[in-house]
């Protein structure tokens, strides 16, 4: 699989789990829908924007893999959220606005 990062945001350690996030919600999304299909992983190309928090299945990611994908992540190129999406919580985490921390 493939990451193309149209932006990292500004936390390095944050990127790292959404880096983590998208991964898991790819592979969960191929289980469910078709697990035989686990094997053409290395064709799967996503393209994050951390700044935005958007995640989209790239259009060159080729059939079947893109219809599948795609219909686990909302018609807004957003992450999944819906009752019909798989629910990833590290993937919510990352977009979660962070609490101000006291001192």
């Amino acid at each position: 699989m493939e990451i193309h990062w149209k932006s990292f945001g500004k936390n390095p350690v944050r990127r790292i789990h959404l880096e983590y996030a998208v991964q898991l919600q790819v592979r969960m999304a191929l289980i469910k829908e078709a697990e035989h299909l686990m094997d053409y992983l290395s064709l799967i190309i996503v393209e994050v924007c951390a700044d935005k928090g958007t995640v989209t299945i790239n259009k060159d990611t080729p059939e079947p893999l893109y219809s599948m994908l795609q219909r686990n992540f909302d018609p807004s190129h957003s992450f999944a959220k819906g009752h019909s999406m798989i629910k990833n919580t590290a993937l919510e985490d990352f977009f979660r606005p962070l609490e101000a921390v006291s001192t």
